[in-house]
């Protein structure tokens, strides 16, 4: 019986902690309009070790319009035009891609999340987001 409730009592705080880790290890950037699109919306990165997933939502998005996505270096004033990653195309106003970093890379660095108008108006940017570090 002794047995029981202790191996019961350290199963129920196994699961504390990892809700815990789970809820530590989901980052959400909000994604602002660019240059008047109207197309805002918001990147949820998830810690997967040493890859990290991103789902974008974007809102007012064209129906049936690929827009480019990627994570670049600097900030959404400050943007380097070469991207770091690219991501899968935002279609529909939704996109999932991992990529091959940690988010502890992403959430340390200096990096910004950037969507494009379509692969044919690369250079006009609909929606951008910095990546700032939490504590």
């Amino acid at each position: 019986m002794r047995t029981l409730i202790i191996g019961t009592i350290v199963a129920g705080l196994a699961g504390a902690p990892a809700a815990a880790f789970a809820a530590m290890h989901t980052v959400t950037v909000a994604l602002h309009a660019q240059r008047g699109s109207g197309e805002s919306g918001r990147a949820i990165m998830t810690a997967e070790g040493a890859r990290t997933k991103v789902l974008i939502e974007i809102e007012h998005a064209p129906k049936g319009i690929a827009q480019p996505a990627h994570i670049h270096m600097g900030t959404c004033s400050k943007l380097n035009p070469m991207p770091v990653w690219k991501l899968k195309p935002v279609v529909n106003g939704r996109s999932v891609t991992v990529v091959p970093v940690s988010m502890a890379k992403l959430l340390h660095g200096k990096y910004a999340f950037n969507v494009h108008k379509s692969f044919k108006q690369i250079r006009d940017y609909v929606a951008c987001g910095d990546i700032v570090k939490r504590n």
